[in-house]
């Protein structure tokens, strides 16, 4: 515990995302021999973090320890087995992680980052969720920042999976932000793990936001970016992911024009690999990771992969001339069990297939939860989206 100690004043006094932490640690042989160095003034300490030197006192990190005890929360450091192993591979890895949780998943080898924009379209929304179910029922891992829009239907889709993902936080691992996913606070940690370099009690200053995306894509094998319009906080992961030598794929866009999707395509041009199917990813791993993926069930929501075999049956042929096709009845969906807002959407649907505003304007649901909704039904199978923004059941 007394290295903890150490780690936590230095984290404090050198801030976050500091390669020249790294350094000192790798040059005097560990955390005390550092702030040792520090306390005698052979490592000079700028404005900044003089200030924070006086702040981050040992009585400071033991409130800190004090408090994660009560919390039940994990400190991981370098040190530590728990520590994510390919963190340690990045420029400037956190010098602590708290965590709440299930932190074995930290060291899952299969995880991928799913990243986009706060705001999106209910395309990117639906593929975020529904391509996040699916590599979570063959063994990955998702890791998001819990953030409204896309990195909540990722954590979310893993969830409706019965899968595992990582919420990377820009605040104390302890503070619900935004507040529209404390219903999935709880079971996400029981089904996976919260991590942050930021002590318990931080608020969500932005700030923090930006620097904690390394730790997304530091954390994963490669970043799927759904949806991301130019200078959206997702392309900083799709950056960091460049420079840590990790891949990045993107979802294609539904409209080259739409504005939400340019830095999407910018990527693309760039040679991104464009994901039409959970499979597309599936088949960059299953090289190497072979050892870890479950069985992968063919699909028809889903376009065949590049390099796969098809087989296409012979049409059945016409009975007397008679071209006339019978009428599908669609069946009255089993709406036992589920949540209000969702059974009122499933009610629509049951009389006609409707289109978002339509659903928006009928339902009385706000859109922002409207979409939330049609995701998880989505995922769980209850509802399809066509193109043109229109829904259906399934």
């Amino acid at each position: 515990m007394k290295e903890k100690l150490y780690w936590i004043m230095l984290a404090g006094i050198f801030g976050p995302a500091s390669h020249e932490l790294s350094e000192h640690i790798n040059r005097y042989g560990g955390p005390a021999e550092v702030y040792r160095a520090v306390c005698e003034a052979v490592i000079p300490l700028k404005p900044y973090e003089k200030r924070q030197f006086s702040v981050w006192t040992k009585e400071k990190a033991d409130s800190v320890i004090e408090e994660c005890e009560k919390k039940n929360i994990s400190i991981l450091t370098p040190d530590d087995d728990g520590y994510p192993s390919k963190l340690k591979t990045i420029y400037d890895p956190p010098a602590v992680l708290y965590a709440f949780g299930d932190i074995s998943c930290l060291n899952d080898e299969l995880t991928l980052g799913v990243v986009g924009t706060r705001k999106p379209s209910a395309y990117g929304r639906t593929a975020a969720g529904k391509i996040s179910a699916e590599l979570a029922k063959v063994g990955f891992t998702i890791v998001s920042g819990f953030a409204a829009g896309i990195d909540s239907a990722a954590h979310r889709g893993a969830l409706s999976a019965g899968g595992k993902t990582v919420a990377v936080l820009g605040c104390g691992v302890d503070v619900i932000y935004p507040k529209t996913n404390e219903d999935i606070y709880r079971i996400l940690a029981e089904n996976g793990v919260f991590i942050s370099e930021f002590p318990p009690g931080t608020p969500p200053l932005g700030k923090n936001f930006p620097l904690r995306n390394r730790i997304i894509s530091g954390i994963s094998l490669g970043i799927f970016v759904a949806e991301a319009p130019l200078h959206s906080g997702a392309l900083i992961t799709a950056e960091s992911a460049i420079e840590q030598e990790r891949d990045v794929f993107c979802l294609p866009p539904h409209d080259i024009f739409d504005r939400n999707f340019e830095g999407v395509v910018k990527y693309l041009r760039d040679g991104a690999f464009p994901v039409f199917s959970h499979l597309d990813i599936i088949y960059e791993y299953c090289t190497n990771y072979s050892h870890k993926l479950s069985p992968v069930k063919p699909s028809d929501e889903y376009s065949t992969p590049r390099g796969t075999d098809t087989h296409v049956s012979e049409p059945a042929p016409k009975k007397n001339g008679n071209t006339h096709v019978k009428k599908k009845v669609r069946p009255r969906a089993n709406l036992s069990g589920l949540p209000e807002n969702q059974r009122i959407i499933a009610d629509l649907l049951a009389e006609r297939d409707h289109h978002i505003d339509e659903l928006c304007e009928r339902s009385g649901i706000d859109m922002s939860d409207l979409l939330t909704e049609l995701t998880e039904m989505e995922v769980s199978g209850l509802a399809v989206s066509l193109p043109g923004n229109i829904y259906a059941l399934k």
